[in-house]
């Protein structure tokens, strides 16, 4: 599968630490995935299909779309599909039609502003994502997904309300405080990034990317031993070595720490 979007950011489940400012050389993810939660497969629960099981899904996911367009659950999970294998442009596209034929629903909206900001199309993602809040006003997505946004338009202390709004509506969330995390990473404070990763990291359905993100952030200030044992802390074999070689990879001459040290 095709991995890069027409801007050069990561996918949403593997887009990289201070997305845009600080390159990890795509090896992690601060914003990880963590628990899929919403009921729809995800791009990243497309990941490493073959070449025929691509073929199978791509035929059955478009059809059902094709079929009913404004059914939700299809033009999500074909989107979503189209995400995985590097289309963000259809992926968008889908969305826009599923929105438009869906203008009551914020799911609708919610994931419209994803593939809108996926696409680096931050205002109009920020009009759609506001649309989403006042939809469904009690939903902690809406208000981390504007705070993503915020944040990717240089808005960091705005981008925090909104995370600390949905934390308010979802306590200990990690996906938020990882979220949170990468903002005071954008603004060079990671003594607070590496905060909110632990309390992420303490959480019981916190996936296992944040783990690697705390890891990540503990490497970008030196503390190389403890980012290592971080990151291999209750995985395999085979995952402690991905872990550790993203660790060598974010912290080689011209890795993340280069290039975050001179963006200070």
């Amino acid at each position: 599968m095709k991995t890069n979007n027409p801007t050069g950011h990561a996918s949403r489940a593997a887009i990289v630490l201070a997305a845009g400012l600080v390159a990890l050389s795509g090896c992690a993810s601060v914003r990880g995935g963590g628990i899929n939660t919403s009921g729809y497969r995800m791009a990243e629960d497309f990941a490493g299909l073959s070449l025929s099981q691509q073929a199978e899904v791509s035929y059955r996911l478009e059809s059902a779309y094709l079929s009913r367009p404004g059914r939700l659950n299809s033009g999500i999970e074909y989107s979503e599909y189209l995400k995985a294998t590097g289309d963000y442009k259809k992926a968008n596209e889908v969305m826009r039609q599923v929105a438009a034929l869906n203008p009551g629903s914020g799911e609708a909206q919610l994931f419209y502003a994803r593939s809108q900001a996926a696409l680096g199309y931050y205002p109009d993602a920020l009009r759609t994502v506001r649309q989403a809040a006042s939809l469904s006003p009690n939903d902690w997505r809406v208000y981390n997904e504007e705070g993503t946004i915020l944040d990717q338009m240089g808005q960091p202390m705005e981008a925090r309300m909104r995370y600390r709004k949905a934390l308010s509506l979802s306590p200990n969330n990690p996906d938020v405080l990882a979220a949170m995390a990468t903002s005071y990473v954008l603004t060079h404070d990671l003594p607070t990034a590496e905060n909110y990763l632990r309390d992420a990291v303490d959480q019981r359905d916190a996936g296992s990317d944040v783990r690697v993100n705390l890891g990540l952030v503990l490497a970008l200030q030196g503390k190389q031993e403890e980012a290592q044992r971080v990151v291999t802390a209750g995985v395999s074999a085979d995952e402690a070595q991905q872990n550790l070689a993203a660790l060598a990879a974010a912290t080689a001459p011209g890795g993340a720490w280069e290039q975050y040290a001179v963006g200070m």
